[in-house]
């Protein structure tokens, strides 16, 4: 009998540890750093794979400029209703082979524009992929900050739950009033409210992360980075300069006016002749050419528009007051980087001074929190002490969490708005 309880001992624990194995599977987080964070997204976000295909569609751009400078085949065939002295339904059909020899640099200029708009799509593509990074980035270090946040809630109502428990054991013996009780409860019952609240904003900051890096999978993820403070050694003036000499956007602006530029001058080739090779054979009346009415020839064929109405004229002015607006649209990008860069290091610099500030507030208010307890206990305290102490303490640990997020944040944005890759 004794062995049938050994095996059934046996069993029992077999299963429960197949039941702990099994809840340890289901529970298992994927670990995850900012690093593979940022890899993900650059993969996965769709607004990169427009940009991509944004790049290609300017490949295909250049491909068809270049093509205009090469030789060209063209077949036609006109159907007569009519023609006088001709007989009727007669009709006429050519092959033409042209190479243009020139254009007055329009082919030449229509194929630097294109190669312009191949690098301004390639720095838009890596726009793009700085601020994927600086988002996900932002909304990693959201769900940490999150997660902090509602860890110090709970602390604060777990505190709450201690304090009340005593409340009531020294109400029991009549040493406190009726008063202590009820203004207890009422604090514990704020603090559970903020506490859901911050559980409700743990849980937003998750799906915004995983909705920043496309994460299908059901499995949990494990945020296994904390904030570390990596200092920035330059100063702001020469973060400006960087901005101004590296950000991809201001790039885009400078090649814009190059691309004006050259826009102005195809426009003009319009008032010049062009010059092609031009090689036909044409014939009449029948399907397939035929000795009897085959017509071939190759020559040099010119056009000259000698007049059109100052429509050329108007199109020229128009490209050189789009250079003008280009060099205006650079001024204002380059005072918009500068403000930008100016607001984000200000903002991580003042949050690097709270880091510190805030830590030592912390290291006090746990103090305050301590004696106002113990005061409080041994019934030479008020209430009210320890109410203020504990409110002083939540503050003072979430303010010096928000600090040092702050400061990472403000740091990314720092950084993207440097052109930083």
């Amino acid at each position: 009998m004794s062995l049938l309880r050994q095996y059934a001992r046996q069993g029992s624990a077999s299963i429960l540890g197949l039941c702990l194995l099994a809840q340890t599977t289901i529970a298992f987080a994927v670990p995850l750093t900012v690093e593979q964070a940022v890899n993900m997204a650059l993969e996965n976000h769709l607004d990169i794979k427009k940009a991509v295909n944004s790049e290609k569609q300017a490949e295909y751009a250049l491909e068809s400029a270049k093509g205009s400078r090469g030789f060209s085949i063209d077949a036609s065939n006109t159907f007569y209703l009519k023609r006088i002295n001709y007989p009727a339904n007669s009709s006429s059909s050519a092959i033409t082979l042209s190479l243009p020899l020139y254009t007055g640099g329009k082919n030449e200029g229509n194929i630097e524009i294109a190669k312009t708009d191949l690098t301004i799509a390639g720095l838009s593509l890596l726009k793009t992929k700085q601020d994927v990074k600086l988002n996900t980035i932002t909304a990693y270090y959201d769900v940490i900050e999150a997660r902090k946040t509602q860890a110090v809630d709970q602390e604060t109502v777990d505190n709450y739950v201690k304090h009340l428990n005593d409340v009531k054991a020294q109400y029991s013996v009549g040493n406190i009033a009726k008063s202590d009780v009820l203004r207890s409860e009422v604090e514990l019952t704020d603090a559970q409210q903020t506490l859901i609240k911050a559980k409700n904003a743990y849980e937003v900051a998750i799906n915004n992360f995983k909705n920043m890096i496309r994460w299908k999978s059901s499995e949990a993820i494990e945020f296994v980075e904390d904030f570390q403070y990596v200092p920035v050694n330059k100063t702001m003036d020469e973060c400006v300069a960087y901005a101004k000499e590296h950000r991809p956007d201001v790039k885009k602006y400078r090649l814009a006016i190059d691309e004006t530029e050259k826009t102005v001058e195809v426009t003009k080739a319009d008032k010049k002749p062009s010059v092609s090779l031009t090689a036909a054979t044409g014939w009449h009346s029948t399907v397939l050419p035929n000795d009897d009415n085959k017509n071939t020839y190759v020559g040099i064929t010119s056009s000259w528009n000698l007049f059109d109405s100052q429509v050329t004229n108007a199109k020229v002015k128009k490209a050189i007051n789009a250079v003008e607006n280009a060099r205006l649209d650079l001024t204002a990008q380059e005072d918009s980087v500068e403000l930008s860069v100016k607001e984000y290091y200000l903002g991580m610099r003042e949050a690097e001074k709270r880091i510190a500030t805030t830590k030592f507030a912390v290291h006090k208010a746990e103090e305050d929190y301590f004696i106002a307890k113990e005061k409080y206990r041994v019934g030479e305290g008020i209430i009210l002490d320890v109410i203020d102490a504990q409110l002083a303490l939540t503050t003072a640990k979430n303010n010096y969490i928000t600090a040092q997020y702050d400061y990472v944040t403000y740091k990314a944005k720092l950084e993207n708005a440097m052109g930083i890759d």
